[in-house]
């Protein structure tokens, strides 16, 4: 696959040339260059060797006589031209372009400013570098003056003569003097006074001598060379576009090193003369279509690089040193295996650890298989909708305003990016679609295209989504999560290889933050969307396993109420279900860190894929190591929750019986031991949980750290190929991994009690006594009441280790619409069990209940009560009560009930429910009068008012309710107003007995 000819003395020998072909071929496989041609020149010994292919698919090898475009070094002919016309005095090095092209002007700080053909020849006009981008895609005649063209009244960077700044568009407006001045073509001017004239038969511009010996054109693109067929940019010729090969290449070294002469060997010369007008750039100062390196090597140099094309020549004029590398692919390695030929040529050492970069294609490659992956993940879900369709498992809904709002929140979301998209090439270096296309890597544009498809895509499936919703609320919105963690870990791997790729590199700085703060922008906004969601998503499990829970909790009567556990309420509706709540940030860390890490991966395998397979083999270990620990630790964690039950059980009894507990200490120091003890249990068990973790955790991140040693001193001694840039990335790579790694580890602890969380959950749901249909709960009567009855009715209550327990009954009642009852009989008579009966909170074991004479489930009789009970609850708001358009009705019940300065009400919530024991029992009554049930039921109201309003409730109050045809049932021990009841009855050892009624009372009272 090689050739070379030549007078070979040193430049021939064995172990110089092992070492050249070793330099060679590794550059050439990591820089992706299908073939290329070597010229060395070391005095009067030279050599010319090719390397690799001129056509990869016919394996036609590369000669040296293959041609080759030579981008920038075409310059050093160009301005081999000026300095001819200047010898021949047909024009000054500082006379004025617009002497020579009148139409053309430039600016600087908004006024008018002269460029001098010194200026352009050194690169010290203004003219900004991405002035590149602006050169038009033509092979007509008139290209060059059209170029120049576009470029007219250019606003310059800096003032001209200050500062320099390369501009390949500088040596176009040079071509254009030419041609100006010679009356013909540049390209014509420079074959006959420069290729013609140095005897360089195969040296052309713009078209080959002879297509058959030109080789094919390749650009970088997935990790490897592409053909591609660049535009022709003929207004560009003069400064990137002349054609040439190793032969004649070979020649052009020789006399620039003074080897061979010709006619205008003394011209060549003034080409390596410097400009000493300005400051350095790096160690080098631009002379003519050179770079003159100040480093004490006397070397000159340029570069050359067009979309499918480099090339590099440098000589060392003082030591008869030459190297020329021509390259048929746009390859940042062709500099790279030119500058260390020129060391191992000069016996120098050749340092280790430049990385030339790729141009991004790495970073370009990865992130459109990432996002192939990602579309094609949305398309099978997008398939999924249709087979669901097909399946009628998703049904037609409309498009409505909210949906229309919700589709075009999420494109005006995405705007941003797709602006930023837009702009992109401007933004980062001022260059059009086009430019940026031709001169980028080909994965740049498959990813724009890949890009496009997957936004497509994806909001192709979110409209169908729209009018064919998931009728599941987890399945809605799980898949979106699950796409947006892929999306924003494609970012995060960006990230990572940005950072790793903005080592060493010669982009600009706004060019690198331009792409650094927009991927980190869809890194958050994607990690934002699926933290929101998730959140929104794990709360959603959160609020439907609470309102799961509630339901079944209210679908219990309060008679089986009073059995559930306390501990187990409070646990399950708190810790568990918050301890769920919590997996949001824990499942978005996993999924964010695991995508991260494959990503990562990859690209690690790019690098070095048996360091890479070293270190996913040690997180294999870790992950195993902490799938044992945790099989065996998930034991303590339910024994924890068992003991958390208990706790809470022992804080409700705290709050409920602090009064009680108030009154002695020694009361406080049991109870308080017996908190700590089941605090301590809890404690010890999740402690022993959580410490074999933390034990695992140190010895996973123990063997990363020790990964980390092994990569900086280690790599390479067992893997010495690997350049040290390789291994820098390597190790940034494998430092930034280590939070997403202890991310997934730290995890795990965190699932595994989040599992028992939702074991509990379900087991508690099992467990509660549910025996009601909340759904069915029948609607507040408004048919008329005329009276409430209980016919036989006995209730006793069940403990299974007492035979003598408490009963009442059997009951015999009945009260008529606009009567008043008083229930009467001491503590334990019984009086509060008949209440719960009679309102249908407990069931009865015999009788019925009756409404209108109709029998009337327990379930039912509450809907037509209002109560208070002793004490009353008062919640902060009112509910099943309509407060609208009644602010004049609720004025005068708060004025009625003396609490017009003490409360007002928000809509129907109370402004304040902080009030006085006899406050709050009138704030009670308040909503009974809203409420206005048929029957109202009064349990000791007035025991906690001042004697006035005592008297008013029973004098003014009472009779009222009563006058509205009302049914007053009260429990009371006030017998001075005994005579405003229709009847009194007391209740004695659960037997209900007559008082009195109201005559009797009234001739007793007499």
């Amino acid at each position: 696959m090689s050739s070379f000819v030549g007078n070979a003395q040193k430049i021939a020998n064995k172990e110089f040339l092992q070492s050249f072909e070793e330099i060679v071929r590794s550059s050439m496989r990591e820089g992706d260059i299908p073939g290329l041609s070597v010229v060395l020149i070391d005095g009067e010994r030279e050599l010319i060797k090719t390397f690799g292919y001129a056509d990869i698919d016919n394996k036609e090898l590369i000669q040296p006589n293959t041609l080759f475009e030579l981008g920038s070094c075409s310059k050093a002919f160009t301005a081999l031209a000026i300095t001819r016309l200047v010898n021949e005095k047909k024009l000054e090095y500082d006379d004025f372009v617009s002497d020579y092209i009148p139409w053309f002007k430039m600016s600087y700080e908004g006024r008018q400013v002269k460029i001098t053909i010194r200026q352009l020849l050194h690169h010290t006009s203004g003219i900004p570098w991405q002035t590149i981008s602006k050169i038009p895609e033509s092979n007509e005649p008139d290209a060059l003056e059209v170029t120049i063209k576009i470029l007219n009244s250019q606003k310059l960077k800096h003032f001209p003569g200050q500062k320099y700044e390369y501009a390949t568009i500088n040596y176009d407006i040079l071509a254009l003097i030419i041609q100006n001045i010679m009356g013909q073509s540049f390209e014509s001017y420079i074959q006959r006074n420069v290729f013609d004239e140095l005897g360089l038969k195969y040296t052309t511009i713009g078209e080959p001598v002879d297509a058959s010996l030109m080789t094919l054109g390749y650009k970088i693109g997935f990790f490897s060379p592409r053909r591609y067929e660049a535009p022709v940019y003929k207004g560009n010729n003069a400064a990137g576009y002349v054609i040439s090969n190793a032969l004649d290449i070979k020649s052009w070294l020789k006399l620039q090193l003074g080897l061979t002469n010709s006619k205008i060997s003394d011209l060549i010369k003034q080409t390596h003369e410097r400009d000493h007008t300005v400051a350095l750039h790096g160690m080098s100062s631009y002379a003519k279509g050179w770079d003159v390196s100040l480093d004490g090597t006397g070397e000159i140099n340029h570069s050359g690089m067009n979309p499918n094309f480099s090339s590099y020549i440098t000589f060392r004029p003082e030591s008869g040193l030459g190297v020329a590398v021509l390259a048929n692919s746009n390859s940042n390695y062709t500099v790279k295996i030119g500058n260390e030929i020129m060391k191992l040529l000069a016996d120098e050492k050749i340092e280790k650890g430049y990385d030339p970069g790729d141009q991004n294609d790495k970073a370009f490659s990865i992130v459109s298989i990432a996002l192939f992956l990602f579309s094609l993940i949305v398309t099978l879900f997008l398939i999924s909708i249709f087979i669901d369709i097909f399946k009628k498992k998703r049904k037609y809904e409309s498009y409505t305003i909210t949906k229309f709002g919700n589709l075009l929140k999420s494109l005006l979301l995405v705007a941003p990016f797709l602006f930023g998209l837009y702009i992109l090439p401007k933004a980062m270096a001022d260059f059009t679609w086009e430019s940026i296309i031709v001169w980028t890597p080909g994965s740049f544009y498959i990813l724009l295209i890949t890009l496009l498809i997957t936004i497509s895509i994806t909001y192709l499936t979110y409209f169908v989504g729209l009018l064919f919703p998931e009728p599941k609320a987890y399945k809605k919105i799980a898949p979106k999560i699950l796409l947006f963690s892929f999306l924003s870990g494609i970012a995060n791997i960006v990230i990572i290889i940005m950072v790793t790729s903005a080592l060493d590199t010669k982009e600009g700085l706004g060019y690198i933050l331009y792409y650094y703060l927009l991927v980190m922008g869809i890194y958050i906004l994607g990690r934002r969307y699926v933290q929101v969601n998730l959140i929104k998503f794990t709360k959603g499990v959160i609020y439907d396993l609470r309102v799961r829970i509630v339901e079944k909790i209210l679908s219990t009567s309060y008679q089986k109420f009073e059995k559930i556990d306390r501990g187990r309420v409070y646990t399950s509706l708190n810790d568990d279900v918050n301890r769920i709540g919590q997996a949001s940030s824990t499942l978005v860390t996993l999924i964010t860190s695991c995508i991260t890490a494959i990503g990562a991966f990859i690209y690690l395998a790019s690098i070095a894929m048996w360091a890479t397979l070293l270190t996913v083999f040690i997180i294999l270990a870790i992950t195993t190591l902490y799938y044992l620990i945790s099989a065996r630790t998930n034991r303590y964690f339910e024994e924890a929750r068992d003991s958390r039950d208990v706790f809470m059980r022992l804080l409700n009894g705290l709050i409920d019986g602090f009064k009680e507990l108030s009154l002695h200490g020694n009361k406080k120091l049991e109870y308080k031991t017996e908190v700590a003890t089941s605090a301590n249990e809890y404690r010890d068990k999740t402690s022993v949980a959580e410490i074999r973790f933390t034990n695992a955790f140190l010895v996973g991140e123990s063997l990363l750290v020790v990964l980390l040693g092994f990569v900086a001193f280690g790599m390479n001694r067992f893997f010495p190929n690997i350049e040290f840039y390789a291994i820098m990335g390597f190790v940034i790579i494998l430092l930034y991994l280590i939070g997403p790694i202890n991310g997934i580890l730290n995890a795990i602890p965190e699932l595994m009690q989040l599992k028992v969380a939702w074991k509990r959950i379900n087991i508690f749901i099992r467990d509660i006594p549910s025996n009601l249909y909340l759904e069915n709960t029948p609607s507040k009567t408004i048919i008329p009441i005329k009276s409430i009855s209980a016919e036989g009715v006995k209730f006793k209550y069940k403990k299974a280790d007492k035979e003598n327990v408490f009963g009442i009954g059997p009951i015999n009642l009945k009260v008529c619409a606009g009567e008043i009852l008083f229930i009467v009989g001491g503590n334990g008579s019984g009086k509060t069990t008949l209440a719960k009966l009679l309102t249908g909170l407990y069931e009865a074991d015999e009788g019925d209940m009756k409404i209108n004479d109709c029998i009337v489930q327990p379930s039912e009789l509450g809907e037509y009560f209002s109560t208070v009970f002793s004490p009353p609850y008062i919640f902060e708001k009112l509910y099943n009560v309509n407060t609208f358009e009644r602010e004049e009705e609720i004025a005068n019940y708060l004025n009625l009930l003396k609490l017009e300065n003490k409360v007002y009400l928000e809509g129907k919530n109370y402004s304040t429910i902080s009030l006085s024991g006899g406050q709050r029992k009138r704030l009670a009554l308040f909503q009974c009068y809203l409420e206005d049930s048929p029957i109202y039921l009064f349990d000791e109201w007035a025991a906690d008012q001042d004697p006035g309003y005592r008297n008013f409730f029973y004098r003014t109050l009472l009779p009222e309710m009563k006058k509205k045809g009302k049914i007053v049932i009260a429990i009371t021990h006030d017998d001075h107003y005994f005579d405003v009841a229709d009847v009194v009855l007391k209740m004695n050892q659960g037997k209900l007995e007559t008082y009195a009624n109201k005559d009797v009372w009234e001739s007793l009272k007499s």
